[in-house]
């Protein structure tokens, strides 16, 4: 397929309920997106998980458009026959895997069917409000990630009294002291099933008994498979999370997924506050984990998607179609 034309755009969006985390307070999203046009005329798009500013990771909006303005003259006008032409172009953005990540969604369209499939529902909470109360009772996840905040134990036990019969599992976001992370050990911990980065320095967790507490996941420290890989050799570490904007796109997931397999570590598949486009390939991936990943449904963070009806809910389970993004609500850069 000959490139004829590659594009940047951004989509915002309000959240239904503001997003609070240990790290910041999130009212809107906004994403960046690339649109991939052949000269026989195909439009191939993908998504951007980066944010506005560099509160998650370094990498931001401004960031990642700006290095692809300087990529995306190279690869004009060539034939790409297959994936594997992209690479060498690709792998030029190693050190940019939410830049890398968003061109690879694009990329791997145009040489793969997309498909009808369904993934278990894993909801997040970021700070426990009625409404999000409402909305859990509606839709009945089989996995609740809580954001930790000074009311994780009172919201625990709220979301125990909704009787949902859901794992639970907790986001701490590296923001942890250990006499804080310890007020668990007095804690029922039964139903969690993971708390993913409870400290900045990992060296923490070897003075602390693990075996009283739940599973420990890493996070924001899963950069790529040869780092995870070091982590899992030194510390006690059972889960990872798994994020394709971090490990730099579907390509790279696939390969750490075979790799943490083969060495019967468990692992779970993670978004971050995603609009439709990128929540469908976050949920193809996630099919694979040992845990439901953090697969929203249509509607759940936003009133209005760039994709029409993506990940529509039933009873627990959410039913994804391939996606068709609406050209006309994005904005040029």
């Amino acid at each position: 397929m000959k490139v004829k034309a590659i594009n940047l755009y951004t989509y915002k969006e309000p959240f239904k309920s503001p997003i609070s985390t240990p790290k910041v307070k999130l009212t809107h999203r906004e994403s960046l997106f690339t649109e991939i046009v052949t000269y026989s005329g195909e439009t191939y798009y993908g998504e951007c998980n980066a944010f506005l500013t560099n509160w998650y990771d370094k990498e931001t909006i401004l960031t990642v458009a700006n290095r692809l303005r300087k990529w995306i003259p190279q690869v004009l006008h060539q034939d790409m026959i297959s994936f594997d032409s992209w690479l060498p172009y690709l792998n030029q953005m190693n050190d940019a895997p939410a830049a890398r990540s968003m061109v690879v969604m694009a990329v791997y369209q145009m040489y793969n069917d997309l498909h009808d499939f369904e993934v278990q529902y894993g909801a997040t909470v970021s700070g426990l409000t009625n409404s999000q109360i409402e909305t859990l009772l509606e839709t009945r996840p089989k996995r609740i990630k809580l954001k930790w905040s000074t009311s994780l134990i009172k919201d625990l036990e709220t979301i125990r009294l909704l009787n949902l019969e859901c794992d639970i599992a907790i986001d701490a976001n590296e923001s942890l002291t250990k006499p804080s992370f310890l007020q668990l050990a007095n804690e029922k911990t039964s139903d969690i099933i993971y708390i993913e980065e409870p400290f900045k320095i990992l060296e923490d967790l070897n003075d602390i008994d693990m075996s009283i507490f739940p599973r420990i996941a890493i996070d924001e420290k899963a950069l790529s498979i040869e780092k995870i890989q070091s982590i899992i050799q030194q510390y006690p570490i059972q889960v990872v999370v798994l994020k394709p904007f971090r490990l730099g796109g579907i390509d790279r997931m696939l390969n750490a997924m075979k790799i943490l397999k083969e060495k019967n570590i468990r692992f779970v598949v993670g978004g971050m506050y995603e609009f439709g486009l990128s929540r469908y390939f976050t949920a193809m991936l996630a099919k694979e984990g040992n845990y439901p990943g953090d697969i929203t449904p249509h509607g759940y963070y936003f009133a209005n998607d760039i994709v029409e009806t993506s990940g529509i809910l039933k009873e627990g389970m959410i039913y994804f179609t391939p996606p068709k993004v609406k050209r006309s609500l994005l904005n040029k850069v």
